[in-house]
């Protein structure tokens, strides 16, 4: 059976410019959500407090209800591809700092 020819892809092997792509790059604080199924005291419940994550990374879309961010990106000629992704009510956002 003949060999199929694979067709090549470029890859940049560089470092690609920050301006390669139409996003620009945030530093997001936000409010989570906390759970825990374990049993636990009164004084221990008025302890939890809820998460305060940080995430960093490209701004892909900015609504009135919700971001979505993305960390990394893979791009060829016609093409890029997202990962990472992360997607976070409006109302849990307390700061966004582009960087």
């Amino acid at each position: 059976m003949p060999r199929k020819k694979q067709k090549k892809r470029k890859r940049n092997t560089e470092l690609q410019d920050p301006k390669d792509i139409p996003y620009s790059k945030y530093r997001v604080e936000w409010i989570d959500c906390v759970s825990d199924s374990g049993w636990a005291t009164d004084k221990e419940f008025d302890k939890m407090q809820l998460a305060t994550p940080v995430n960093e990374g490209w701004l892909y879309e900015k609504t009135k209800s919700h971001i979505k961010l993305f960390a990394s990106y893979d791009k060829d000629e016609d093409s890029i591809t997202f990962g990472d992704r992360i997607m976070i009510p409006r109302s849990c956002v307390k700061k966004m700092i582009k960087i």
